[in-house]
């Protein structure tokens, strides 16, 4: 895993063995309501709503689930340990947002192992 992930970061990998590559694993992630769903390699799935309707919330949190770690010194962080790739093609994502809210969940994790320590 850290020499495929070193590779990433030199850019190594074409963009042609990254989809080959992405496109057939099975995706790991799969959240409410979408577990009821048998999704295969290949699929696509679209979450559209109105304006407000919490699609990005829910994108950033998935996201953050995706990457964390499952644990690290003893925090338990229950993420998935794997990539997550945001395609943003109005420029319209805020990396702040997604900061915030992958502080919050970091900060969260080790106030309740703290808790469970005392």
């Amino acid at each position: 895993m850290a020499d495929q992930v070193e590779r990433w970061i030199q850019g190594e990998e074409s963009a042609q063995t990254m989809l080959a590559r992405v496109l057939s694993e099975r995706p790991l992630l799969i959240l409410p309501p979408l577990h009821r769903v048998p999704l295969r390699v290949g699929n696509v799935v679209e979450i559209v709503g109105p304006s407000s309707s919490a699609k990005t919330q829910i994108l950033i949190q998935v996201a953050i689930s995706c990457i964390l770690p499952k644990e690290w010194n003893g925090v338990k962080y229950g993420g998935l340990e794997h990539l997550a790739m945001f395609f943003d093609l109005d420029c319209r994502f805020d990396i702040l947002r997604f900061s915030q809210s992958l502080k919050h969940r970091i900060m969260e994790a080790n106030v309740n192992s703290n808790a469970i320590c005392m």
